[in-house]
């Protein structure tokens, strides 16, 4: 019988991460992932309904979409903590964009679509992984990501407002949706606003002080004892349709392939959503229980999950942070919560939908609302006002962008934003005129540090950034200008490369250029500290040019005075 090899084995592991932690795994850890599985799918229940409701579609279809979720994550994720399902944000975004797509307003239609944008989710998300593109999510800084949540936040609560107090008819972005709700006070039903608000106070003092209990399941169960032994079905509470029992039958959607290329875009910006949610969680936990997590895996995980999703009658899926923090709250030590997660969801679609179809439909969205405040990190926001006012303005641009343009130009304006400042902060890099630390041969930013010392006919500069075809000329221009404000003349520039160890060929032209420019001018262009890559760049582009013939290597120090020699050689001769 033959043995399978070693990189066989570590491809099976990287393909199926189950394949190594359940190895790994002590048994001792089975009775905390078994009760926290049980605790965190008795939140999962009423979170995926009421999300399904969110994205305008029946409320078992979030039991679905849970069911698949956590039933592939368990076999492809590489986080311990996090669990996997339908999300506010995603539900909203999903419901914003789809409805508007489809030629008819049937609910097959409209179920057709939701699949159909769900799998190739699941499809971008895997071609991403084959790609190894997982490096995607860092150049969504934290800051696009709070703006967004707390944009998505409030439009969220927005979208619940009607059915929180019974008043039908609000639709369209953030503004238009409150503004009819205020001007249609009129219109709203005494009896639903009275259950869902009584279901709000309950959820937040459920939170806050008793954070382990499923608050969310016991208000359901609550509320549709209530509606039961009071009939508020008859007084005019909307309650949910009858939930089908049994499970779900995986099934392929009919659907035109011509269908997809407007599906395209709004599929993109739910990849988007989905991965950075997943992986805020996933990264957040595995900090905080000091392992690795693997950032191109959950690529795959995210793919494998939709598609599971898309197949099984659910909607689109990821990370979700309040999940994963009350799995980690209660003790989830491994994926196998999601096992356990699993065959609950099985229990209650087999036998107890029955229990959900006198619900009030205002509890659900009482449910919403309370989750979605988690999204709106104030101490955040502040925290980048007060150390960085880009930072802020990147936050508000992103907030602004989901409250004025809605959830999906939400999501690609955080990503622009996201690009523009990097592109912008690689542009117009930090510069500084260096001067020498009193009784030291080191140099440092005389902006920072006014008692260092500045040498009579010498500037010493140094940018903070690798030197490339897009800051080059900002560089040059920032140069210039300090040399023309310097009140007296400069014989000699010291270009500190410390902190520029890469170089491209615009930028080698550019130093060349200034060097040449600086010479007519009576200035010597020296540079300092230059890495091998930047000196073989330099060789390669000009290697007879003077600006070489010198040590680039070098000290600062010792540049400046081989320089102070030369010149003392040359006056003497």
């Amino acid at each position: 019988m033959g043995t399978e090899s070693s990189d066989q084995r570590s491809s099976s592991f990287s393909l199926f991460p189950i394949v190594e932690w359940r190895r790994r795994y002590d048994r001792s850890w089975l009775r905390s992932d078994v009760f926290a599985g049980i605790t965190v799918a008795a939140a999962v229940i009423p979170e995926s309904m009421a999300y399904a409701s969110l994205a305008g579609l029946p409320p078992e279809t979030g039991l679905y979409a849970s069911l698949f979720a956590v039933s592939t994550y368990l076999f492809f994720g590489t986080s311990k903590q996090v669990i996997y399902g339908p999300t506010s944000a995603l539900a909203v975004l999903l419901a914003a964009q789809a409805t508007g797509l489809g030629t008819t307003t049937t609910a097959s239609d409209y179920a057709t679509i939701v699949a159909v944008t769900t799998l190739l989710v699941g499809g971008i998300a895997v071609i991403a992984w084959l790609l190894r593109l997982g490096f995607l999510v860092n150049f969504i800084s934290e800051s696009v990501l709070t703006g967004f949540s707390a944009g998505a936040a409030l439009f969220i609560i927005s979208t619940q407002l009607d059915k929180l107090v019974g008043i039908a008819g609000p639709s369209g972005p953030f503004y238009d949706r409150v503004w009819f709700v205020l001007t249609h006070l009129s219109g709203v039903h005494p009896l639903t606003a009275a259950v869902g608000i009584t279901g709000i106070v309950l959820l937040v003092l459920g939170r806050k002080y008793l954070p382990r209990v499923p608050t969310a399941l016991v208000v359901v169960l609550l509320s549709i004892a209530f509606a039961t032994a009071t009939n508020l079905a008859a007084r005019g509470v909307a309650v949910v349709d009858p939930i089908p029992s049994g499970l779900p039958s995986p099934a392929v959607p009919q659907f035109a392939p011509n269908s997809v290329i407007g599906l395209f875009p709004i599929a993109l910006a739910l990849f988007l959503l989905s991965y950075v949610e997943g992986m805020g969680a996933v990264e957040t936990f595995a900090q905080r229980n000091d392992y690795r997590a693997d950032a191109n895996q959950e690529l795959l995980a995210t793919g494998v999950t939709n598609i599971a999703a898309g197949l099984g009658q659910g909607f689109v899926v990821g990370g979700s942070m309040s999940r994963s923090a009350l799995n980690d709250a209660v003790g989830g030590k491994t994926q196998l919560t999601n096992a356990v997660i699993a065959l609950v969801l099985v229990g209650v679609l087999v036998f107890l939908t029955g229990l959900f179809t006198a619900l009030p439909e205002t509890i659900l969205a009482a449910i919403v609302i309370v989750a979605v405040t988690d999204l709106i990190d104030v101490p955040a926001l502040r925290r980048f006002y007060r150390i960085d006012t880009l930072e802020f303005a990147t936050a508000s641009s992103a907030f602004a962008g989901v409250l004025v343009f809605g959830i999906l130009y939400g999501v690609f304006i955080g990503v622009l934003v996201s690009i523009f400042v990097v592109v912008g902060r690689a542009t117009y890099p930090h510069t500084a005129e260096l001067g020498r630390v009193p009784e030291s041969d080191e140099f440092g930013d005389l902006s920072r540090h006014p008692k260092n010392e500045t040498i009579p006919g010498v500037l010493v500069y140094r940018v903070d950034a690798e030197l490339f075809f897009a800051n080059a000329p900002t560089v040059r221009r920032n140069l210039l200008d300090r040399l023309d404000a310097r009140p007296s003349p400069v014989e000699l520039v010291v270009f500190d490369l410390r902190s520029s160890p890469t170089i491209d060929v615009t930028a080698a032209d550019t130093l060349l250029t200034i060097a040449d420019d600086l010479e007519q001018r009576g200035i010597d262009v020296r540079l300092a500290e230059a890495d091998g890559t930047v000196r073989d760049v330099l060789d390669e582009v000009q290697p007879d040019h003077s600006l070489g013939q010198t040590t680039l290597n070098e000290r600062v120090i010792t540049v400046i005075e081989e320089w102070q020699d030369e010149t003392a050689t040359g006056t003497d001769e």
